[in-house]
């Protein structure tokens, strides 16, 4: 069975730059946070639940993409770094304006 998952382009383009930012292959980045939400959602007598076959058809949904839109080109991964740091301005703005804490520093 193939499960096919399909993000929004703004979560997409967020998730390979941010993945980009801390030198993690999207995959890499899916699988820790979906670990880090679990260790913190979990009582703590409880181990963190297992990752599931929704969570593992993303990640390698993810890992694929990561291989068919990799570049080496200074000029893409200038532009993919200038669109990451207006996001995270915009981001941080908009919570900001709602009075919640920033996420980005």
């Amino acid at each position: 069975m193939t499960l096919h998952i399909e993000f929004a382009p703004q979560t997409e383009a967020w998730i390979n730059a941010e993945a980009q930012h801390r030198s993690l292959l999207p995959v890499d980045l899916v699988r820790r946070v979906i670990e880090e939400r679990a260790a913190n959602s979990a009582p703590a007598n409880h181990p963190p639940p297992v990752v599931d076959a929704g969570n593992i058809a993303a990640i390698a949904y993810l890992d694929r993409k990561l291989k068919e839109d990799a570049t080496d080109d200074p000029e893409e991964i200038r532009k993919a770094d200038e669109e990451l740091d207006e996001l995270r301005r915009n981001l941080n703005a908009n919570r900001a304006a709602s009075g919640k804490r920033l996420v980005f520093s």
